[in-house]
Parts: structure tokens; sequence; C-alpha cells
């Protein structure tokens, strides 16, 4: 089972006016051979009718780990598209 948790939200106007809305959410999902949950980041865009969205589980176990993680992305505005690259990089250099 695969619990989503809202952290961040934001609005984004693109230069021909439209607008962009990003939410960043945090998944916990339990293993079945594990008692621990572990933490991922899920990212949705929407734009107008257009909806995409792509996620990482199993980030790390440590919840407060993967909320810094999202609070990077939040702060840099990533987007689902490029958000498994800026994750890799960022739990693979250490940076939180």
């Amino acid at each position: 089972m695969i619990k989503r948790k809202l952290l961040y939200s934001k609005e984004v106007t693109l230069d021909d006016d439209k607008k962009i809305r990003l939410e960043y959410n945090m998944t916990e999902s339990l293993d079945s051979g594990n008692e621990k949950p572990y933490y991922g980041i899920q990212i949705i865009k929407n734009l107008e009718d257009n909806f995409e969205m792509d996620e990482v589980r199993g980030i790390s176990f440590s919840r407060e780990k993967v909320e810094k993680v999202a609070k990077i992305l939040f702060e840099n505005i990533v987007t689902p598209i490029s958000m498994v690259e800026i994750v890799d990089d960022l739990i693979t250099l250490e940076v939180v």
C-alpha cells in the first residue's frame, strides 16, 4: 500500500501567460519483508488539460531526508521530466 502526502504546491506562469501547477508529494510504502516504511517523491504537473507525473519510490527509510529532497525540488521548480536524474544526483552526491 502506498500513501501520498502533499508537501508543496506551486503555480508558475510561463512566457505565454499559461499557468503550470506543480505538486510535490511524499510517498510512503511498506515492503512486505520489512515493517519499516520507505519514502519516495512524486511530482505532478498540470498545464491546462495536460497532466504529467513521475515518481521515485524507495529513496530512503528517512522521512526527513526525503522531505529535504522534496524541498530542493520545489525551490528549484523541478518538473516530472527531469526529476529522476536530479534526485539521483542529490542522493549520489549526498547533498541531503
